[in-house]
């Protein structure tokens, strides 16, 4: 909680655009000076010098102009006031406004949950968990809201204050074993569809996105843009992105759209190798070798199929009758998210942590226990 300055924050709360309703938080020292000066109540009793926690009322904000609202006092030491107006634009732009010019000072919603917040690690778990769009993400995130990282820092601080380096480097390795979600709790991991033209790259991603997503042709080289798609496996946020697929040609779209999917690769965290079960088994490029590659035989749902003829470590799926699908779902979450992590494990679950945790195991290594607290100084309690 940020009181250092002594000012006084304002912030919307519910998205911007139109709403039946929308919130304002206003937080600080002058808070209820403020509102004091721009809010009548509608029943003839005035405000109370000093409102209690949980206190509701119902007037007019604003001088001259302004809304009906419901203002309620979340809190009075510090003070943490909520102001829920009409959701207009205009109107929620014509509050701001008014509050501003009474020398509150406006703050997007994270810089008001890290002001607002105490602990600056469940300020940034809180932030966090506002931008999580699946289950997974969102349970992790919640236990280290819940403390499940301080009670990991408190300890892990503890033996480096005794300067037992041993068990600090246990614990330093224990936890970092999920250090890769650090960057992955909201941003979706990214699955590149690859492989040769025709292998049925594109009947597969209709399949995961249960539309037609991607344009399905018997001509090769129907496929120019890299088309994404964003989806939830087993409770993960994926991005697949359908690519062009690979051979030579002289034409130069389909050539630039070779060179788009080869750019969408290098951001993949994991290449499907999708390839026709009834053609020869072409390897995947040299250029691919950096990435994690799954391997997916195409079409087993054709007569000419044999079970033996899907290369060791492939998965065989059928993207026109969905056989197969499960599997390689399941498949794809194995090789993404590994290890993982079980209910109220401590995660670095934002990259800052996970670049201090790397630091505090140089550290360690180096016999340097002296210089690890100055590392987690910003992640104090306020």
């Amino acid at each position: 909680m940020d009181d250092t300055h002594c000012e006084t924050y304002l912030a919307r709360l519910t998205p911007p655009g139109k709403s039946a309703i929308a919130t304002l938080s206003l937080f600080g020292p002058r808070a209820w000076e403020i509102i004091f000066k721009v809010f009548k109540p509608r029943t003839k009793k005035p405000l109370p010098i000093l409102p209690a926690p949980g206190s509701v009322f119902l007037g007019r904000l604003g001088l001259g102009h302004g809304d009906e609202v419901v203002l309620s006092c979340k809190n009075n030491s510090p003070m943490l006031l909520e102001i829920h107006p009409h959701g207009g634009t205009q109107v929620v732009s014509m509050l701001l406004e008014f509050l501003q010019a009474e020398g509150a000072t406006l703050c997007n919603w994270q810089d008001f949950i890290t002001h607002t917040t105490a602990d600056p690690l469940q300020a940034m778990a809180l932030v966090l968990l506002n931008q999580a769009t699946t289950s997974e993400p969102t349970k992790i995130l919640l236990d280290q809201f819940q403390g499940a990282f301080r009670l990991w820092l408190d300890s892990f601080l503890g033996f480096i204050n005794q300067g037992d380096s041993r068990n600090a480097t246990a614990m330093l390795s224990d936890i970092g074993r999920y250090s890769y979600l650090s960057g992955r709790l909201v941003e979706p991991w990214k699955v590149v569809l690859a492989g040769p033209t025709n292998a049925g790259k594109s009947s597969l991603m209709n399949i995961l996105a249960g539309y037609q997503r991607s344009i399905v042709s018997e001509i090769p080289g129907t496929t120019r843009d890299v088309l994404w798609l964003e989806t939830a496996i087993e409770g993960w946020p994926v991005s697949f992105a359908d690519t062009a697929g690979l051979r030579t040609t002289s034409d130069p779209l389909e050539n630039a759209g070779m060179l788009m999917g080869t750019n969408a690769t290098e951001q993949a965290d994991l290449v499907l190798w999708v390839q026709d079960c009834s053609s020869p088994v072409i390897p995947a490029p040299i250029l691919f070798n950096n990435k994690k590659i799954l391997g997916v035989t195409n079409k087993i749902d054709l007569d000419v199929f044999q079970a033996d003829s899907i290369p060791q470590g492939s998965i065989g799926i059928s993207a026109l009758s969905g056989l197969g699908i499960e599997a390689l779902l399941s498949k794809i979450i194995a090789e993404l998210v590994s290890p993982v992590p079980k209910p109220g494990q401590a995660v670095a679950f934002h990259p800052l942590l996970k670049s201090a945790l790397e630091n505090s195991l140089e550290f360690v290594d180096k016999g340097r226990l002296l210089d690890v607290p100055k590392l987690w100084e910003s992640f104090k309690k306020i």
